[in-house]
């Protein structure tokens, strides 16, 4: 059975990854699991394939997907804050 994933790198610290999972919550990976020269903001592909057997996991980086990221990412910083919907992460008076 093949599963695919998206994941998005929130964050690398000594050499350790927090990826956020298909935007459902986030993990831990180790940086030498993932394609060289991967960094914060990239969406990697990933392809999982099961069998009674074994799991084999094929991650590649996401051209396309990490500049679209970062284009949305770049839009909502260009957006003034009183034009946003407030998120968890904006502080409340």
């Amino acid at each position: 059975m093949r599963k695919e994933h998206s994941w998005a790198i929130d964050a690398i610290e000594e050499s350790v990854a927090r990826v956020d999972v298909d935007g459902q919550g986030q993990m831990h990976v180790p940086q030498w699991m993932l394609p060289r020269g991967v960094r914060k903001g990239d969406v990697l592909s990933v392809h999982h394939d099961v069998t009674s057997e074994k799991s084999v996991l094929t991650i590649a980086r996401d051209a396309a997907a990490t500049e679209a990221a970062s284009r949305a990412s770049r839009a909502t910083a260009d957006t003034p804050r009183h034009h946003r919907e407030p998120s968890d992460g904006d502080m409340r008076v």
